[in-house]
């Protein structure tokens, strides 16, 4: 992953406002290159991890984390919460992977959240870089930042239905479909299958002066 198991998306580390809202502050087009990161919770454990998130969350804006990403979690199905990161290039990565490393401030503090979470997991937490498939995806477009309700659909082959997809190293890829509301991603999530799961827009972080 970029950094630490989280900042480039916590932690991730993609104000900030909870459920939606930053419509207007998002990108202009799907990110070429998307970091997703995952944390797999018990139960039990959401509340906490929220409070962990939003931790993080103040520690990249005050010790200078210079990248937006955004938080999401499950809906549907166990719980989960992840951490989207968006770039244009691999050199966009490279950039902000080394500006990570040289914070050393933020990723000490970082590390210190991460030790915390360990006991908040029902498995350990998965990280990937996805590219995005123009020629795949069908309908309007998912930009960082935009929606209040995503399904998220794992599949091979052919979409299962409109949606953005990105697709792994191994050639198997992921869709993102935004909805205005939870009805709307449960009925379409029912349609597209048993790997389909339903999340909703916890926070968008951005730093000052984007």
């Amino acid at each position: 992953m970029i950094a630490s198991p989280k900042c480039v998306m916590l932690l991730s580390c993609f104000a900030v406002a909870f459920g939606g809202g930053t419509d207007n502050m998002a990108q202009a087009r799907p990110p070429q290159i998307l970091e997703i990161s995952r944390d797999y919770l018990k139960p039990d454990a959401v509340a906490a991890n929220r409070k962990l998130e939003r931790r993080a969350e103040d520690l990249c804006r005050t010790l200078g984390f210079t990248h937006p990403y955004l938080t999401i979690e499950s809906v549907s199905g166990p719980a989960e919460m992840w951490y989207l990161n968006g770039f244009d290039s691999e050199a966009e990565v490279e950039t902000l992977r080394l500006e990570f490393q040289q914070n050393t401030k933020l990723l000490a503090a970082l590390d210190d959240i991460t030790r915390q979470k360990v006991r908040l997991k029902r498995s350990a937490s998965t990280d990937e870089f996805v590219n995005y498939r123009s020629d795949l995806s069908r309908g309007d477009p998912w930009i960082i930042g935009q929606g209040q309700f995503f399904v998220i659909v794992s599949f091979d082959g052919d979409p299962p239905m409109n949606g953005t997809v990105f697709e792994m190293k191994g050639g198997s890829r992921v869709l993102v479909r935004m909805t205005h509301t939870s009805s709307e991603a449960r009925d379409l999530a029912a349609s597209a299958g048993s790997t389909a799961k339903v999340f909703r827009s916890y926070f968008y972080f951005r730093p000052r002066g984007m």
